[in-house]
């Protein structure tokens, strides 16, 4: 069904999220997560694109590494991008159908996936509050 609503990596924000995200890179890309932060923060779609593909990187992903990756992006964004992406990842639809997903013990998550996502959920915590 995907194919009718398009890839959520087709959006200039979720092509740089997919690159962010790939298992080939050696280590995080900096500059490129800035970059993200930089259009989410300057496009009226940005926020929105940008979970969609944050979603599609995280949930069902079995590539630990890629999933890491993604949360490294999405911390980043935690703390650079504005109010209008804050409103989409404080969801509790993002917050429970992304991040509590990615640590259900059927996907049988590494320890050190499941503290990430839990620091990110208070990260997450405090800038709601400071909003």
């Amino acid at each position: 069904m995907e194919f009718l609503i398009g890839s959520p990596f087709s959006s200039p924000v979720g092509q740089r999220i997919q690159k962010a995200t790939s298992a080939a890179l050696q280590t995080e890309d900096w500059s490129l997560n800035l970059e993200i932060c930089d259009i989410i923060n300057e496009t009226d779609d940005g926020p929105k694109d940008a979970v969609k593909a944050l979603k599609k990187s995280i949930v069902g992903n079995k590539n630990f590494r890629e999933v890491m990756l993604a949360l490294t992006v999405l911390e980043m964004c935690v703390k650079n991008c504005g109010h209008r992406f804050h409103v989409y990842i404080c969801s509790l639809e993002f917050v429970e159908g992304v991040l509590v997903r990615a640590i259900l013990p059927k996907n049988n998550p590494p320890m050190i996936l499941h503290d990430r996502v839990l620091s990110l959920i208070q990260v997450k915590r405090s800038h709601r509050s400071s909003d």
